[in-house]
């Protein structure tokens, strides 16, 4: 299942679980997800898809920097609660 990039997405299981992170990339089984603090751009969570729920839309059209995914994923989570 194809995952759209820049989602958000919440871990399901794991040291990080209920955790909130922004799709950088789609690997097959496989994202990688970064949250710009303890997970940057630059060296993202890779996680199995099974173990994550994402959103459906977007919150970027071109890769972010980790202050705009820090700022953005606390704006969204304040607006949804939850995906």
């Amino acid at each position: 299942m194809k995952m759209e990039l820049y989602c958000p997405a919440r871990s399901l299981a794991g040291h990080d679980k209920n955790q909130y992170f922004i799709i950088v990339s789609d690997e097959g089984e496989y994202v990688a997800m970064a949250n710009g603090t303890t997970h940057k751009v630059d060296d993202p969570k890779r996680k199995n898809k099974k173990h994550i729920q994402a959103g459906k839309t977007p919150l970027f059209t071109a890769p972010p920097t980790d202050k705009e995914i820090r700022d953005e994923l606390n704006a969204w989570v304040e607006r949804h609660g939850a995906i």
